[in-house]
């Protein structure tokens, strides 16, 4: 465990990115579009976490692959915000991604690339990297798409490697890498409505269905399931009841990351021996702080400890 007391949460990502956001007012399909402003952010959805975690002034390490063309600019972010770094490097450059963000009317276009290309040997690399860190840390988060080369069974390969050293590990991915993740039987899963979806195999169209596809999961052995329904919020569900979250209004810079500072925000209240209801209010709060941002920015903890009292915290079903 960390010196300062507090449980270091454990990061993996084995897709990572730099995000490069793009502003483009009035941004026109098979047009000519002018960009406004850009920035470029190291991202990737574990390392998204990682920077939810750490401006939430809880300590964290990230690990996973990164492509050796580019790792330096990652290595660069990493020491610059204090989080520390088990990445394994392997040929090739992480990918980079397209985010256009309309700021008239607040749509997000995301163009997303297949990223590095790993061996057998790399995840091997990677596995014993894990091991080691699950003798000192029990809070793990394995976020984000699978890269080329890579089984869809890997994480939950991953997941019962960190099981059988006792740690927890909270699984945000979509289609297959989720599907068979989830057979490892995970600590606690967040899928969007989507991707949860995806999951069950038909469109969940009422809020009564989300709730019928949660309980499902519970059942299955899964502890908490976490499902993201955008600006109207998220269902959360544990042994402590299934409670719906609605987030304060904002003005949304980019929507980009959200859900990543919503598990960053939760596994943070886990690892402080928060409630179910109060894992889900620093959640959202701390999604919220960050859609105001920028790029995939993570929002300053004094704005997410001002949200804090703005979320909604509900047991009964509420207007889907």
């Amino acid at each position: 465990m960390n010196n300062n007391g507090q449980q270091q949460i454990v990061t993996i990502t084995l897709n990572p990115a730099l995000d490069q956001t793009v502003y483009i007012p009035q941004f026109q399909v098979g047009e000519v579009n002018r960009v406004n402003e850009q920035r470029i952010d190291p991202g990737g959805k574990g390392i998204n976490v990682a920077k939810v975690v750490r401006a939430l002034g809880h300590p964290v390490c990230v690990t996973g692959f990164l492509g050796q063309d580019n790792s330096k600019r990652f290595f660069e972010y990493f020491q610059k915000q204090t989080i520390t770094n088990f990445f394994v490097e392997v040929a090739g450059a992480a990918r980079v991604n397209i985010k256009i963000v309309d700021d008239q009317s607040g749509r997000v276009t995301e163009i997303n690339f297949p990223g590095l290309n790993c061996t057998g040997q790399d995840l091997s690399g990677l596995e014993t990297v894990i091991q080691r860190l699950a003798q000192e840390h029990q809070w793990f988060v394995i976020a984000g798409s699978l890269p080329q080369g890579v089984p869809d069974n890997s994480y939950g390969r991953l997941i019962a490697l960190l099981q059988q050293q006792g740690a927890r590990v909270f699984l945000d991915s979509s289609g297959p890498a989720l599907r068979e993740g989830i057979k490892a039987v995970p600590y606690a899963i967040k899928p969007n409505l989507e991707e949860l979806g995806q999951l069950i195999g038909r469109p969940l169209e009422k809020e009564s269905e989300i709730r019928a596809a949660i309980a499902d999961l519970l059942a299955g052995g899964i502890h908490e399931v976490i499902v993201t329904l955008g600006a109207r919020g998220a269902i959360v569900a544990g042994k402590e009841g299934m409670l719906r979250v609605t987030p304060p209004a904002v003005v949304a810079n980019s929507t980009v990351g959200a859900g990543d500072a919503m598990v960053a925000g939760f596994v943070v209240g886990k690892t402080q021996g928060l409630s179910l209801a109060d894992c889900a209010r620093l959640g959202t709060a701390a999604a919220t702080a960050s859609v105001v941002q920028p790029g995939t920015q993570a929002g300053p903890v004094k704005e997410v400890k001002k949200l804090l009292t703005q979320v909604h915290v509900s047991s009964g079903a509420a207007a889907f």
